[in-house]
């Protein structure tokens, strides 16, 4: 195996950070994740629209990668699921490690191996930051930042996803690390529907956490990035104790920092708040500006 054995989990090419950089322009559109001797090649595109894809398979077998997957994510709508790009990729998930954390993640018949590798750095952050905290995780997805929280010692842990597949896989994350289920609480259902609901209950949150993606529809209603950030974020503000924890971040190029900080400052109308963390990408993204947020420490 390659230098890259010791890092089960990670990104070993970014094309549109890093391909004018290294002279390599018809890789622009794929990035590669790796998975133990695994890749995860996602290309921008339909595959009418594919090139290179010589040169990502040189590039691979050099590494010493024994198997690839392909996802071409069009422009709009919804991806296919991954295919074989070559190899024998494994049926079923695979275990791999981060920081000391434990990631169940899956190559074929999916549209993401369900382990967001751009947030390692605030997953970190959490594991620090945790210890004895009530945590309310939005858009919970496979659990992977309610997984650091658990492991960094937070009391209670609740995930809110519509997808209930998508809870099952975090609840199978939260085992996987020896984490007690009894701190676990699931719940399927819309965010704009249930954090009213949680508010009505009376139920506080020491952390609350909000990675939404771009767009998102559920039965009732639906969320975007463009036009419910500041709706999300006062129904997050209610459900804060005071001197909480709003963990917040978005993932899209098409929405400035200004407008995301701005669209925070609405919903805190006039609450003071303190920068404990700036959201940035790891290193292994390098020259890219979507992925941007902040972790508050919220006064009243």
């Amino acid at each position: 195996m390659s230098h890259f054995e010791h890092k089960q989990a990670t990104r070993i090419w970014h094309g549109p950070g890093e391909a004018s950089r290294e002279g390599s322009l018809g890789l622009k559109s794929f990035a590669i994740d790796l998975f133990e001797e695994h890749a995860w090649v996602t290309h921008w595109g339909t595959e009418e629209e594919v090139g290179g894809l010589e040169e990502v398979q040189k590039f691979l077998l050099a590494k010493g990668i024994f198997s690839a997957v392909i996802l071409h994510r069009p422009e709009k709508g919804l991806p296919k699921e991954s295919q074989v790009l070559f190899g024998a990729p494994p049926v079923g998930r695979i275990e791999v490690r981060e920081n000391g954390m434990r990631f169940w993640v899956q190559l074929l018949g999916t549209r993401h191996a369900g382990l967001f590798l751009d947030h390692a750095p605030l997953r970190d952050w959490l594991k620090r930051n945790t210890q004895g905290l009530r945590i309310l995780n939005t858009f919970s997805y496979t659990g992977s930042l309610s997984v650091a929280a658990g492991v960094g010692g937070a009391s209670e842990v609740l995930n809110l996803d519509l997808s209930k597949p998508a809870l099952v896989w975090a609840k199978e994350n939260w085992e996987l690390n020896g984490l007690p289920t009894k701190s676990l609480e699931t719940v399927s259902g819309d965010v704009f529907e249930w954090l009213p609901r949680f508010y009505k209950q009376g139920r506080k949150f020491d952390c609350v956490i909000l990675d939404p993606p771009s767009f998102s529809r559920g039965k009732r209603c639906s969320f975007s990035t463009s036009k419910d950030l500041v709706k999300l974020h006062r129904l997050a503000l209610d459900l804060l104790v005071d001197g909480g924890i709003l963990v917040t971040s978005i993932n899209s190029s098409n929405i400035s920092v200004e407008k995301f900080r701005g669209d925070i400052n609405t919903a805190l109308n006039g609450k003071k708040v303190k920068i404990l963390h700036r959201i940035e990408l790891p290193p292994t993204f390098p020259n890219d500006d979507y992925l941007k947020g902040f972790c508050f420490r919220v006064e009243r």
